[in-house]
């Protein structure tokens, strides 16, 4: 499996591209500028799935453009997720220059331990990490794991918008940290990609309990 990451315009939140060689299927982790996305489509690709590892609006706000131009392709979010795909108030869009909120219906629910094959032998597994959010959701698999806004490199989990919760973020915090090995590249919501070295567990958690 390949993964290309698209740095958005809006608050350079992350889209990431999943695809493998062997197969036509391609699927999304979070949606903003589609235009990337779809530059970087290779011929007889279609676009399955969208991941959302929460729903503030600069983590899925070109879903509507995604979805005309792939109607079968599935969005999967938590039960919180859903409720802000539908709440421009929940997602914050409001309180931006283009209130918005997801216009199709074809949502998917996940919960903890849930896993769905993406490709043939290759299964993309469910963590609930709320705290930034209630919604929140980190994805892994053997070699990656997109953490969302529950674990950002250098930056403390955002707990300041109204239904953040700061134990919560703790605790969502040392769960990722539990499956970030030097075998599993950590994709963050913001930022760069980064391979965690095996000294880093320590330092985590250091930074998680002072």
């Amino acid at each position: 499996m390949g993964i290309v990451q698209i740095v958005n315009s809006i608050f350079s939140s992350n889209t990431y591209i999943l695809s493998h060689t062997d197969s036509c299927r391609v699927w999304l982790i979070d949606i903003g500028d589609i235009e990337p996305v779809i530059a970087r489509l290779l011929p007889g690709q279609q676009i399955q799935g969208v991941f959302l590892t929460h729903t503030h609006f600069d983590h899925f706000y070109g879903i509507n453009r995604l979805i005309s131009l792939f109607p079968d392709c599935i969005v999967y979010t938590s039960a919180h997720g859903q409720e802000g795909l539908y709440s421009e108030k929940l997602n914050f869009s409001k309180y931006h220059n283009h209130p918005f909120v997801f216009s199709g219906n074809k949502v998917k629910i996940l919960h903890e331990g849930d896993r769905i094959e993406i490709f043939r032998g290759q299964k993309l597994e469910v963590l609930e990490t709320p705290g930034h959010d209630p919604g929140c959701l980190t994805y892994f698999t053997e070699n990656y794991i997109f953490t969302g806004d529950s674990y950002l490199f250098d930056t403390k989990v955002i707990t300041s918008f109204p239904k953040s919760d700061k134990e919560q973020a703790k605790l969502s915090l040392e769960k990722i940290i539990s499956y970030c090995d030097k075998n599993r590249t950590v994709c963050p919501g913001h930022g760069v990609i980064k391979q965690v070295k095996s000294d880093y567990k320590n330092l985590f958690f250091l930074t998680c309990h002072r």
